[in-house]
């Protein structure tokens, strides 16, 4: 019996065009300014701090600038980069120059299973304050109220196992009890490895079904229905 759900976003609940052709773009755009404007900010000092520690050496303001960029322009997953990317974009969504995409099958399809008292948790390399920003400014409005909980990338990386039943502490629950919904198979294969229930998303136009994928493949949420 599924207990709770845990779902990806880009790929899965948003469309990946949103996040590698609005907010990357988006991001790359206004990190440089954001950083000269904000280096005194607490949160962004701790930012600079955590890239100093992963390049291993002091960098200057326009060196650490420098870096982010290749990161970005590399898609890394890397969790400084990741949270600075949510605050840029937190600029932007207050400004109104973003809004967050949500596709209709999984608003309808999350909307019904938290009103059947199903906790929905999110889990996705962007920061949990990139992901809360995303489904609190919606064509559908504020939909922050759907999820009972978020994770990123300090709770591990997304195609390892460990980072699963590192969740399923977290939410107490066994990883039997728990569907993750995403359209990565090598995450989808992480999940299971941990002992999870999985459905791999292939929506039209985004990705294509794998042959002879050992798990569940669905084009949409409407799919899905043991739940």
């Amino acid at each position: 019996m599924v207990k709770a759900i845990l779902t990806d976003i880009e790929g899965t609940t948003s469309s990946i065009s949103f996040v590698k052709d609005v907010l990357f773009p988006y991001a790359e755009r206004k990190i440089p300014s954001f950083l000269r404007r904000e280096s005194d900010r607490r949160e962004v000092i701790k930012i600079l701090k955590d890239v100093e520690e992963i390049e291993g050496k002091e960098l200057s303001l326009e060196e650490v600038i420098k870096l982010l960029l290749r990161w970005i322009r590399e898609d890394k997953k890397i969790t400084p980069l990741k949270e600075l990317q949510g605050l840029v974009w937190e600029e932007g969504y207050r400004k109104g120059e973003l809004r967050g995409h949500i596709y209709e099958d999984a608003y309808e399809k999350l909307k019904e299973w938290h009103e059947k008292g199903i906790p929905i948790y999110v889990y996705s390399s962007g920061s949990v304050k990139a992901q809360k920003l995303l489904f609190s400014n919606t064509p559908y409005g504020d939909l922050t109220y759907l999820f009972s909980g978020y994770f990123d990338t300090n709770v591990g990386n997304k195609k390892d196992k460990d980072s699963y039943l590192r969740i399923a502490r977290k939410v107490g629950l066994e990883p039997e009890g728990i569907l993750f919904l995403s359209d990565n198979p090598q995450e989808i294969e992480a999940a299971a490895a941990a002992g999870m229930r999985v459905i791999r998303f292939a929506r039209e136009g985004e990705n294509e079904p794998l042959p002879d994928f050992p798990h569940t493949q669905v084009k949409s949420f409407k799919e899905i229905e043991a739940v």
